[in-house]
């Protein structure tokens, strides 16, 4: 049996700006603790498959774990489940507090 490890939001160095289906975000190969978020902050797992290491947001992704994400706004809706990844981009590194007072101005 498989054990998800994970990590508080200010312990991950490897954050990278991102955008997913034209939503702001933070990128991470890590698992983001969800307890360790502030208010307004919301996390999702990426999911891969065979055709694509990008192919859903969701809550959690127990197989096929490509990465994190970070956002300042829900992607998933109360009833959903996951969403398709349509476009997306991995742009530079960065932290969470400049991320975060970036987007906040």
């Amino acid at each position: 049996m498989t054990t998800l490890v994970f990590t508080p939001l200010a312990e991950i160095g490897d954050f990278r700006d991102a955008e997913i289906n034209g939503v702001p975000a933070l990128f991470t190969a890590s698992r983001v603790d969800p307890i360790t978020l502030p208010d307004g902050t919301y996390c999702y797992d990426i999911m891969g498959g065979r055709s694509s290491s990008f192919l859903n947001v969701v809550s959690l992704a127990p197989v096929y774990f490509t990465g994190a994400i970070v956002t300042l706004q829900p992607l998933l809706r109360g009833w959903q489940t996951f969403v398709e990844i349509r476009n997306y981009g991995i742009y530079g590194k960065t932290d969470f507090d400049e991320w975060r007072e970036r987007l906040l101005r």
